[in-house]
């Protein structure tokens, strides 16, 4: 039991009624707690650092700080946000490397599965950066147009594969039914057709080199470093990667439809999922697993990848939050696990509820839905396929 101090209840109630009311608080306070984990600091600092990253990280959230946000000012914020985003991704630079060509793509066989069909694409997404990835397209099915579903993988370097359902032994695949990390093939065997693409810098096969591990042997890193040196970003050329090849699905698929267009990652490719969707209007439903919360944690612990790095973003544009809420009024749904050891319960709550409330503003507060999956770090396909697909029926054809 509680002491009274604990609650802070005043010794001039009469006995009885103070009983009660610490009986009542007591289990409320349960009741509380085995809901909700712990709400103690992700990371503590010692009082130097802790001074320098409140400092530098809560000075301001940028000029375009979504709590400042009206609905008459909406278009001009969302307007001014992807003009600032696409400058700090370095996508204007990638345009400009790239001015003159023309991504193409080659498409081997169809290869039969249960209900499906899959096919290894490569398109060339700029000069000599060819990006493989798998087309799988339901069979049987008398629905047409079909919607589209793009699925990013995160840190892993058979994890797109993996999606697909192509694994490389029994134990990885086991691994990979484990975590649910086969979207891929959820969305296919559901109606969409699926894209899984290797991501740059996170697949083995569409990574640059480390010699002699310069870059600490982490393929995410040695492509960043590079990406910042040439006016770039790593996230940015996933971007760029994606873009091509959704522009590839609308122009030359047959039988989608393409103003239904889903896109989903979990971890780093849930990151790509908010930086894709903030970006470009044509996906409609977005589902970030893992991995949509602010930038850095109450203290100032930065919960993202190197790789994630978007010089200046803070000051220049706002949290991650911010960048989020370009998405609205468009579907959002935001799932994490309970047990997810690289995030934390409060932060990312706080965070949500930033988002939640730019699309209370918008009157559109149904098609934003964060909710807790019971284990860690993965996909939660019991959560996030309801949702997907009441947001896919709600948009017309």
């Amino acid at each position: 039991m509680f002491s009274q101090h604990w609650f802070n209840i005043s010794p001039h109630i009469p006995v009885a009624k103070r009983a009660l009311l610490i009986l009542i608080l007591t289990c409320l306070h349960s009741g509380l707690s085995a809901q909700s984990p712990p709400t103690k600091p992700f990371v503590q600092y010692n009082e130097r650092d802790s001074l320098y990253l409140n400092r530098i990280h809560k000075a301001g959230r940028g000029p375009l700080d979504s709590s400042r946000l009206t609905r008459t000012k909406w278009e001009r914020w969302q307007r001014l946000g992807r003009e600032k985003l696409q400058e700090l991704l370095g996508l204007q630079q990638i345009a400009k490397d790239c001015k003159g060509h023309t991504p193409t793509v080659a498409l081997g066989e169809r290869i039969p599965e249960d209900g499906y069909t899959r096919r290894l694409g490569v398109i060339e997404t700029e000069p000599g950066i060819k990006i493989p990835f798998w087309l799988l397209e339901p069979t049987g099915l008398s629905v047409h147009p079909r919607p589209i579903a793009i699925c990013a993988q995160g840190h892993g370097g058979n994890s797109w594969n993996n999606y697909a359902g192509i694994y490389n032994s029994q134990s990885e695949e086991d691994r990979a039914h484990s975590r649910n990390a086969t979207p891929g093939l959820e969305a296919v065997k559901r109606g969409f057709t699926t894209i899984v693409p290797a991501i740059r810098g996170l697949a083995t096969a569409a990574s640059i080199a480390d010699p002699k591990g310069r870059h600490g042997d982490q393929l995410c890193r040695a492509q960043l470093v590079h990406a910042l040196l040439a006016g770039r970003t790593a996230i940015g050329e996933r971007v760029w990667d994606c873009q091509r090849l959704l522009d590839w699905a609308q122009d030359s698929l047959v039988g989608v439809d393409t103003r239904k267009v889903l896109f989903t990652g979990n971890s780093g490719g849930g990151v790509l999922t908010v930086y894709m969707a903030a970006l470009d209007p044509r996906i409609k439903v977005a589902v970030p697993s893992c991995s949509f919360t602010s930038y850095t944690s109450a203290t100032g612990y930065i919960f993202h990848c190197d790789c994630c790095l978007v010089p200046r973003v803070q000051v220049e544009l706002g949290d991650f939050t911010d960048i989020g809420a370009l998405i609205a009024p468009r579907h959002l749904m935001s799932v994490h696990g309970r047990q997810d050891s690289l995030h934390h319960f409060s932060d990312v709550e706080l965070a949500m509820e930033r988002v939640a409330r730019v699309y209370r503003k918008l009157g559109h507060a149904e098609r934003f839905s964060h909710q807790w999956g019971d284990q860690g770090h993965q996909f939660y396909p019991e959560l996030m396929w309801r949702f997907i697909e009441q947001a896919i029926g709600t948009i017309e054809n």
